[in-house]
């Protein structure tokens, strides 16, 4: 069959018609008293209305109630002045069910006609379901908001340039607190001190760090500790250009959980434990300095009674057995080994030394608050000032431990002198490149240039004690830190007191060095 021979203006006709009837956008055409004139399948679809049933009627039929009037003032007060109209109404379908309208009304006059000629087209679409997930994902954004904003743990979000594009509440607590530009970036150094490679890896791959506790002392405040986590997100870009080709950008979130009061308590028990352990160890080292200086002072003796006794045997030739002198010298020279035996089988042994990962600030708080009483009985005043994030080295925390009661033994005694009136303590931590550094600055008397080598010999003090008896000076405090491959020594060009700098490797620094020497 032929198709029928139409004109133009009769094709457009029939192509709109068919166009209006199979569109699934609801469309509606009202008079200009709002009364429905026609509607097509589409809105019989959405509203439950059959066409006899709403030609006639008024469009306000499709009106719920509870839509505030000041939204069909707003579209009335935009029809009458000419202009189109879009927003959202709440509707009613025939069943009396409610549902969200997303309405476009746009008012349409025919050339030439009068104004009582005019007519609305409108076209909605149920927009409920869209609607629902809208307020579903402003109500999960609002809660996760109020959410962090009361959360007791720091939050912050930093960009792929590592700038804080959002924080919360208690993360400006902590920039605060720690006196810093940004604790975000102070996390992200330490922990990728504190981990190396992993830290580089974790990065590299997206994968999530949690609860990496990490320690931050302040300068005259008390250290804080945080269980750190990190994990990644992507943000998919908004622009209509990426709806194919999206190229995401990556975050990175920060959660910090403040632990010290729980580490504090830990802290405190495990302060108590270490007194008594270098109490003992003190007891121990005490016991050797003593018995060490008994047979150092009995070795003498005994050596030039060995070497009389040798000369008188080669005087005395084959008669040396019966010659009392001879004989009077070897038995005492046999009474003098054995005396020197029985001392050194009496020497306590030496703990043994377990060494791992040690951070400084922690030794040298530690020796600060065992060595408090001394301090203060002293008048001395202390000037810590630590790194705010310090690398580890590796070692043995009681030895080191030893090693700085010393140093702050020495100082405390060099300046508690009668009359000395300026007594200062300024303790420094740095980190200078692969090394760890500890500065004491001590404002007694110093030590005179010509004795800085010499104290560091056993048995040698730049102070007589009332019974005569000499200590080990500072050999023990080199003899620990040649132990951990560092370096012991005075400022030369410091004066007015006396200024040691001690540094260590640090343990990655160390651990790449074991690994180049073992091959």
């Amino acid at each position: 069959m032929a198709a029928p021979d139409l004109t133009p203006a009769a094709f457009t006709e029939s192509v709109f018609h068919y166009a209006v009837e199979q569109s699934a956008i609801a469309i509606s055409i009202t008079d200009a008293e709002a009364r429905i004139l026609y509607v097509n399948p589409a809105f019989c679809a959405i509203t439950g209305y059959a066409p006899q049933e709403v030609v006639g009627q008024k469009q306000s039929l499709l009106s719920y109630k509870s839509t505030p009037r000041e939204v069909y003032q707003a579209m009335w007060a935009a029809l009458t002045s000419g202009r189109a109209w879009t927003g959202r109404l709440l509707n009613r379908r025939r069943d009396g069910s409610p549902y969200v309208a997303e309405l476009t009304v746009t008012p349409v006059v025919s050339p030439g006609a009068d104004a009582d000629e005019i007519h609305y087209l409108g076209m909605h679409w149920d927009a409920t379901e869209e609607h629902r997930l809208a307020q579903q994902l402003a109500n999960h954004k609002h809660l996760v908001e109020s959410v962090v904003s009361v959360a007791p743990v720091a939050v912050a979000l930093l960009d792929g340039s590592g700038k804080v594009v959002l924080d919360n509440p208690a993360y400006k607590r902590v920039v605060a607190e720690m006196g810093v530009g940004e604790p975000a970036h102070a996390v992200l150094s330490a922990l990728r001190d504190s981990l190396g490679e992993g830290f580089d890896q974790a990065v590299a791959r997206r994968r999530p760090l949690l609860s990496q506790e990490l320690r931050f002392d302040r300068a005259g405040g008390e250290p804080r500790w945080y269980a750190c986590s990190l994990s990644w997100f992507e943000e998919h870009s908004t622009q209509p250009d990426a709806f194919y080709a999206d190229a995401p950008n990556d975050y990175l979130l920060l959660v910090m959980h403040d632990i010290s009061a729980a580490k504090r308590q830990h802290e405190a028990l495990r302060l108590a434990a270490m007194r008594a352990m270098l109490s003992e160890g003190e007891l121990n080292q005490s016991l050797r300095e003593a018995l060490s200086g008994a047979v150092f002072q009995l070795q003498g003796p005994v050596n030039l009674i060995s070497a009389a006794a040798g000369l008188q045997r080669r005087r005395a030739g084959p008669a040396a057995a019966m010659d009392p002198l001879a004989k009077a010298l070897s038995d005492a020279q046999r009474a003098g080994e054995e005396a020197i035996a029985t001392l050194q089988a009496a020497m306590p042994p030496e703990l043994p030394a377990v060494a791992g990962p040690v951070n400084l600030n922690e030794v040298l708080r530690d020796v600060l608050m065992i060595e408090t009483d001394a301090l203060l009985s002293a008048g001395v005043t202390v000037d810590w000032r630590p790194a705010h994030v310090l690398p580890s080295i590796h070692g043995d925390p009681t030895a080191l431990r030893t090693l700085f009661r010393q140093l702050v033994a020495n100082a405390i005694e060099a300046m508690n002198v009668r009359g000395w009136t300026e007594r200062n303590l300024s303790i420094v931590t740095a980190p200078h490149g692969n090394q760890i550094e500890v500065e004491l600055t001590d404002t007694g008397p110093g030590i005179p240039e010509a004795l800085r080598l010499k104290v560091f010999e056993p048995f040698f003090s730049t102070k007589q004690t009332k019974t005569g008896a000499r200590g080990v000076g500072l050999s023990l405090a080199q003899e620990i830190v040649s132990r951990h491959r560092g370096v012991l020594e005075f400022d030369p060009h410091h004066s007015g007191g006396c200024r040691l700098r001690v540094s260590f490797p640090g343990a990655r620094a160390l651990e790449r060095a074991l690994t180049e020497t073992l091959g």
